[in-house]
């Protein structure tokens, strides 16, 4: 009877214990339910940030929205299909889309570059240059300005884009001279991005390529030393960057 009585205890849901119990789960739920909605608002947040800092650069730069639509488009496709080909990376969905966003916050620091230089429609000259270097380092003191974005994963991402996306595989980039993989892996794909827009997008200094010139040009190193793994997932994804390329202002990202 003993037994029984503990049995019947213990299975008995109208009691205390089954009551506390239960009270924990739904308050460990709507605790669950107001973070994910806290992250979602500051995600969406962040997101308007970095489309607010991108158009002041447009407008800065005198260039298009399109530039920053293409290369998003451009990082996206890249990224997707790096995430399939180079699990090492783990990059998921969802650090395909910070760093797709991300990409767009690319040349922030332009906005500390002088009108002179950089509205200039010529060949920069070598002094000149050097000054329009630090739009990388100029980007990562804006990202830092930032706050609680600057602690996040888009403040991160951002960051490592602004400052090494001019950085080159083999060491010969800017600023500080990164190789190999000690260039982070956002900041490498939103590079490949930026060249090939650059190539396939008619300057103010010179005339578009085709799709094909630009795959070729960027094969060969014409426009600086690459990732073996970027440009197999350049070859993997180049119909789908030339379809994009083609699309002209009709992108999404």
């Amino acid at each position: 009877m003993k037994n029984s009585g503990v049995i019947s205890r213990t299975n008995d849901k109208s009691g205390a214990g089954y009551d506390t119990k239960r009270h924990l789960e739904e308050l460990v739920k709507l605790q669950t339910s107001v973070l994910r909605q806290q992250a979602l608002e500051l995600r969406r947040l962040n997101e308007r940030i970095i489309e607010t800092l991108s158009s002041v650069v447009e407008f800065r730069n005198l260039e298009s929205g399109d530039h920053v639509k293409r290369v998003k488009a451009f990082t996206r496709i890249l990224a997707e299909h790096l995430a399939q080909a180079c699990p090492e990376y783990q990059l998921d969905q969802e650090a395909v889309d910070v760093i797709t966003a991300a990409a767009a916050l690319h040349d922030v620091g332009k906005i500390a570059i002088p009108d002179a230089i950089l509205l200039k429609p010529g060949k920069l000259t070598a002094q000149e240059f050097e000054v329009m270097k630090t739009h990388t380092t100029k980007g990562c003191e804006i990202i830092a300005m930032l706050g609680d974005m600057q602690e996040g994963e888009y403040g991160r991402a951002g960051y490592e884009i602004c400052r090494f996306h001019h950085e080159r595989y083999d060491g010969k980039g800017y600023p500080d001279g990164l190789k190999g993989e000690e260039i982070p892996i956002a900041a490498q794909i939103v590079s490949l991005a930026d060249v090939y827009d650059a190539l396939v997008s008619e300057r103010c200094y010179k005339s578009a390529y085709t799709p094909a010139e630009a795959y070729d040009m960027i094969i060969r190193g014409d426009c600086g030393q690459f990732s073996p793994r970027l440009l197999l997932c350049l070859r993997e994804a180049r119909g789908a960057l030339e379809e994009k390329a083609q699309s002209g202002c009709a992108l999404t990202t």
